[in-house]
């Protein structure tokens, strides 16, 4: 049993370690190239759930989801606040997203910790839809997208991980969400991988050798003139 608890405390840290790294990808993609197709609501769930985890890992003293969901919030916070400013192009709005956070955690540490769970499982389960409709629809309409694909590959991991936490420790609304999470999150990842694909080749368009191949096709006319030419001079000598 000691054995068990301390591969699950493993587990945990390292998918926390996952979904806190999943940020920053998608930081450098907002600060190179924007936020086309990014879901502003995804991020904000995001956020919100790692909040509602934080409070039910403290009711249940587990290290691995405290410090975990404090890390990745506080990264989480910073995606947000990025997509809010080039939304909105204002200072105020990001600026509320630290204070309603805070807000979120009073209201939740408040709350039974069967009641937190539940609420995070909601959380859990819905983050990722408002994404996979966004990509969705950038991929019919063959839109750009900035959405970071190794961020989405590192929440699926992490989501992956937690569910191997849930069921070492037995922790049904741990188990449920992730595997309701990581179905919806392998879809975004597909439909971003495929977008992205699809951006390559409109960049790099493959070669038409065809119009090369024709205009060599025309420069060998003096070149068979001299061949003609010298063949000529030989039956005369």
């Amino acid at each position: 049993m000691r054995y068990l608890s301390v591969l699950s405390e493993m587990l945990g840290l390292v998918a926390a370690s996952c979904i806190l790294a999943s940020a920053f990808p998608q930081l450098r993609t907002l600060a190179r190239q924007g936020g086309d197709g990014v879901s502003i609501t995804s991020w904000a769930l995001l956020l919100a759930c790692n909040v509602v985890w934080l409070s039910y890992g403290i009711s249940i003293g587990s290290a691995a989801v405290i410090i975990g969901n404090l890390a990745s919030a506080v990264a989480f916070a910073g995606v947000v606040a990025m997509l809010v400013f080039r939304r909105f192009g204002s200072f105020l709005a990001p600026a509320s997203v630290v204070p309603a956070a805070v807000a979120l955690f009073a209201m939740t540490s408040a709350l039974p910790p069967g009641v937190a769970g539940a609420l995070g499982v909601a959380l859990g389960i819905s983050l990722a839809v408002p994404q996979l409709l966004v990509s969705h629809r950038t991929w019919r309409h063959r839109r750009q997208s900035t959405v970071a694909s190794g961020s989405w590959l590192l929440i699926l991991t992490g989501q992956l991980l937690w569910l191997g936490y849930g069921v070492i420790e037995g922790e049904l609304a741990i188990i449920v969400v992730n595997v309701v999470a990581a179905a919806i999150s392998t879809c975004v990842l597909g439909l971003e991988v495929g977008i992205h694909r699809a951006q390559r080749v409109e960049l790099d368009p493959p070669v038409d050798v065809r119009p090369q191949l024709s205009s060599f096709a025309l420069d060998e006319g003096p070149l068979e003139q001299v061949s003609q030419g010298l063949d000529t001079g030989r039956r005369s000598d």
